[in-house]
């Protein structure tokens, strides 16, 4: 990692902080959900977070990450310096209808098992397929609550905001936002996007990041490329060996609990299963109390239409 004054003792403070709020979230939802089960998956989210904590924390003492290397996140943000060292990326892109902490552990996991500089979410804009998504611009204030807190290790962009582009298109415009950088950039997905079709015959992620790879490697050499990371779901068996792709693909173990933003968003607007909140951290519970979001309007006739 680069030599910035006091650099040590400012990561040391980001991920004490980190970790407090892990702490003081996860308490806050025990209060909320009595089903002793899922609160015992709270304390399964408290000991992989723990777990990511001590290897972030060693990735750093190592030198394996610099999570304060400038890059664009959107357009209402300065061009950064060029630098000549490769610049590592994580792209998770996500409607976060609401964020929880599945999305967060992803990030986590991707960040210290793929040796990055830091993972950038792109939470997306409006998806005509999903007409019931809760509003961008309140999905996109709820996420960055808790993103932020996540810093310099995570970043939120807004690029995706009044759009209805997908993420890989996404991670492109990225690119193009940083055109002196050099970028290895590793698109986080589902284990069940590990294929360049999808049911319906549409082109699917890994035919999509193809489309981005060869347009950002032209005449750049092997100074921006992309890689594909897709996270192992039970019940969806990711085979990266037998797709047809010239795609640099890993896959990454499940996450040791099933967090499910549906299932959260049944239990918020009818009120039933309220065991499913436990997967959402409670700064996002008590601001979607306070707005009174999904209390019967659009975002909660997706279960009945």
């Amino acid at each position: 990692m680069v030599d910035i004054p006091g650099s040590r003792r400012i990561i040391d403070r980001a991920i004490a902080r980190m970790q407090r709020f892990i702490s003081t979230q996860l308490q806050g939802m025990a209060q909320v959900v009595t089903d002793q089960p899922r609160r015992a998956s709270l304390h399964s989210i408290a000991s992989c977070a723990a777990d990511r904590m001590l290897e972030l924390d060693d990735m750093v003492r190592s030198g394996l990450t610099n999570p304060w290397r400038a890059l664009r996140l959107d357009r209402s943000s300065p061009p950064p310096e060029p630098e000549r060292s490769t610049l590592r990326i994580g792209v998770y892109a996500l409607a976060a209808n609401p964020l929880h902490w599945g999305h967060v552990l992803v990030g986590l996991s991707a960040l210290v098992q793929m040796k990055l500089d830091r993972v950038v979410f792109v939470i997306a804009g409006e998806d005509p397929r999903k007409p019931f998504l809760l509003p961008a611009e309140i999905r996109h204030r709820l996420a960055r609550t808790i993103i932020d807190i996540f810093e310099p290790f995570f970043a939120y962009s807004a690029i995706a905001l009044g759009t209805n582009r997908d993420g890989e298109t996404n991670m492109g415009r990225l690119f193009a936002l940083n055109p002196e950088l050099s970028i290895h950039a590793y698109y986080i997905a589902g284990s069940d996007h590990c294929r360049r079709r999808s049911e319906n015959g549409e082109p699917d992620t890994l035919e999509k990041l193809e489309t981005v790879a060869r347009k950002v490697s032209k005449g750049a050499g092997r100074r921006r490329s992309v890689s594909a990371v897709f996270i192992d779901r039970p019940g969806r068996d990711a085979t990266p060996g037998m797709v047809d792709t010239f795609l640099d693909v890993h896959v990454l173990p499940a996450m040791p609990l099933i967090c499910s933003s549906t299932a959260a968003r049944h239990a918020l607007c009818t009120g039933e299963s309220k065991e499913a909140l436990a997967f959402v951290p409670y700064a996002t519970f008590a601001e979607i109390q306070s707005l009174r979001l999904f209390d019967g309007g659009r975002e909660c006739r997706e279960r009945s239409a």
